[in-house]
């Protein structure tokens, strides 16, 4: 596989999908981007772009003729309060099969979004493995219908695509980074604090989740990794990976950063307001990657770190920051 492969990208206007356009087309790949939003200004240049349903027959068909390289699949509902029903069955499980399907007939590398919300609740606080997902000693499954359906195309990846084509799925952690504002309330809880935090000085925090933690990863390193998978010249085991820091870092501490982010720029105390948590039966209290799985298929692969985490957060403040001075 060469650095001139043709790269299509679905979900291309959302979030990760941006950063992945722009990975791609840095790394000097042919980009060709699909999502039923308009192409974003600054990224026009980037990539051919074509609005509209990566399902579509005709794109289905394009994939299954040997036109790609590689499919990067980003596209789906990441609403996690989006209802159960045929809607999001067809959204994050039916068609992705269905892209699968024209990967397979097109000889089609493909690497799609998973989400580290299929293992729901993590019944100890420490890194859970991609096999460990249906183990109720170890988790307790999909806490919403949206993990449901990421969980649902994993297994049926895994039951449908043991040899004939060349995939991996990539259950993401919390991706964080900059160009979030589109997510609004889905944007990273991270993102969230740090621009509360630089526009008004004030932040509010689950009454409940101040010894929570999560894994948080920055954008950045997922696409570096994306990109490194699409360019190996050796083909992956055929399954799903975690994608992750494989640490935790807690409220209480992104609450101490806030603080002391805020302190250095104002010199005054960020208010911290605990309020009532509304989904706390839904709510993942802890969450951590075991990378083991990757790092042994892909180990030059860039890293993430409580440390690195911290840089980056201090990078986005700053931004924030800037922004509200304009």
């Amino acid at each position: 596989m060469t650095f001139d492969s043709h790269v299509l990208v679905t979900g291309a206007a959302g979030f990760i999908g941006r950063h992945t356009v722009t990975a791609f087309h840095h790394a000097g790949h042919q980009v060709t981007a699909v999502d039923l939003r308009p192409a974003p200004a600054h990224l026009a240049a980037a990539a051919h772009w074509r609005q509209g349903d990566f399902a579509d027959p005709a794109l289905l068909a394009e994939i299954a003729s040997g036109r790609y390289t590689t499919v990067v699949h980003q596209a789906g509902n990441s609403d996690t309060r989006a209802p159960a029903g045929p809607e999001l069955e067809e959204t994050n499980t039916l068609g992705s099969l269905r892209l699968a399907d024209a990967c397979r007939t097109g000889q089609t590398r493909l690497i799609y979004a998973s989400s580290h919300s299929v293992y729901g609740t993590l019944h100890h606080r420490t890194p859970i493995a991609e096999t460990d997902d249906t183990d109720p000693a170890r988790c307790s499954g999909p806490l919403n219908p949206y993990a449901a359906s990421k969980l649902t195309l994993d297994q049926q990846m895994r039951a449908r695509h043991t040899v004939g084509l060349d995939w991996v799925g990539l259950r993401y952690t919390n991706v964080f980074g900059p160009d979030e504002d589109d997510k609004g309330p889905m944007a990273s809880i991270l993102s969230q604090l740090l621009h509360q935090t630089a526009s008004t000085g004030h932040i509010r925090v689950f009454d409940d989740s101040l010894t929570a933690a999560r894994d948080y990863i920055y954008v950045e390193t997922v696409t570096t990794t994306i990109v490194r998978l699409a360019t190996s010249r050796h083909p992956m085991p055929a399954t799903v990976y975690n994608l992750g820091a494989g640490c935790a870092v807690s409220f209480a501490d992104l609450a101490q950063w806030c603080a002391r982010l805020h302190r250095q720029a104002t010199g005054e105390s960020l208010y911290v307001e605990l309020v009532p948590n509304p989904v706390s039966d839904a709510y993942q209290y802890f969450t951590c990657a075991d990378m083991t799985a990757l790092d042994e298929v892909l180990p030059d692969r860039p890293t993430e770190s409580v440390s690195s985490v911290e840089a980056h957060i201090a990078e986005l403040f700053a931004a924030f920051r800037g922004r509200g001075s304009r």
